[in-house]
């Protein structure tokens, strides 16, 4: 009869620990599918830390909390010789040894006004500049281009032309990445869908279809504070996503906006991080177990700190 009991207890007890772990991980299962990655922008690193290199170690904890995996970080002219290359030295080497990748950032858009940009081979120089004159734990890991052509007026008058020089600044930015061993990243806005690639013989049917098949990732600025809806997020990147699906290899970081905007339905800079954070959610679940999701692009992470900070 002992033996009874203590064989119902026995069995009793695993039923429970079996439940229990199949509870945690169907939990585990469900929140895995929220791909919790994300990428930021910063555009000033020196206002961003206030010039001190005390708060480098903060602004890198925040990166670390947030799961953040890669920060195009702007690269301004002669980085070498400026009076902040001890700031950006640090800055990389702190987020690097907490295995965040460093992006250049650079762009302008009369990059696309000409086949040849002095601006970008000028971008290019001072990253490769830069590289050279620190130690391998402090350089960038990979360049990240912000062109926007399309606020160009010549983007009316002849855009095949604008497309093909847009093109032409990405294919020498590939070039250079593979040869100095870097990542290549592109921003785009969420309706180049809709757009021809060109008729040089690309297979790509569309403009961001042929940029995903030259860069490693891309960022889609896909700037709403809904995620629903026939104006929300996920409805502006569902094409993008779909091309995305043919070419694994490229990683698609959806882009949401914390800095000031004049409409406020591109940023959560008035509403707060709880929406945000609904609506950043949102999006990972719906595209968790895509193969080209990378997470969330960030806009910008000063604005985003600031979100965190003033939360309630």
């Amino acid at each position: 009869m002992r033996i009874y009991r203590y064989t119902f207890l026995v069995f009793g007890a695993i039923i429970i620990l079996a439940v229990i772990a199949a509870g945690w991980i169907s939990f585990r299962t469900s929140h895995s599918d929220e791909r919790p990655d994300s990428v930021t922008w910063v555009w000033d690193l020196n206002r961003l830390l206030g010039g001190d290199s005390a708060k480098v170690d903060s602004a890198v904890s925040f990166l670390k909390e947030h799961q953040v995996v890669a920060v195009y970080l702007y690269a301004p002219g002669s980085i070498v010789e400026s009076a902040e290359l001890p700031l950006y030295r640090s800055f990389i080497e702190a987020a690097r040894g907490q295995n965040i990748d460093v992006h250049a950032l650079g762009g302008e858009r009369e990059w696309a006004l000409k086949e040849q940009s002095p601006g970008l081979t000028a971008f290019l120089q001072r990253v490769a500049d830069y590289n050279d004159s620190v130690p391998a734990e402090a350089r960038f890991t990979g360049v990240h281009l912000d062109v926007e052509p399309y606020s160009l007026p010549e983007w009316d008058s002849d855009q095949s032309d604008v497309i093909r020089n847009w093109k032409s600044v990405v294919s020498t930015a590939r070039e250079f990445a593979w040869a100095h061993s870097l990542a290549l990243g592109v921003d785009l806005p969420f309706w180049l869908d809709g757009i021809p690639a060109g008729s040089d013989g690309d297979s790509a049917k569309t403009l961001d279809a042929w940029m995903m098949a030259n860069s490693d990732s891309v960022a889609l600025m896909s700037y709403r504070t809904e995620a629903e809806g026939d104006n929300g997020v996920l409805a502006l990147v569902r094409q993008e996503m779909e091309h995305a699906a043919a070419d694994s290899d490229c990683r698609v970081y959806i882009g949401l906006n914390a800095a000031a905007d004049t409409d406020a339905k591109l940023t959560f800079k008035n509403k707060g991080i709880a929406p945000f954070n609904r609506v950043s959610s949102q999006i990972r679940r719906a595209y968790g177990k895509a193969s080209a999701f990378g997470g969330i692009a960030v806009h910008d992470l000063d604005a985003w700190m600031a979100l965190e900070r003033d939360k309630p």
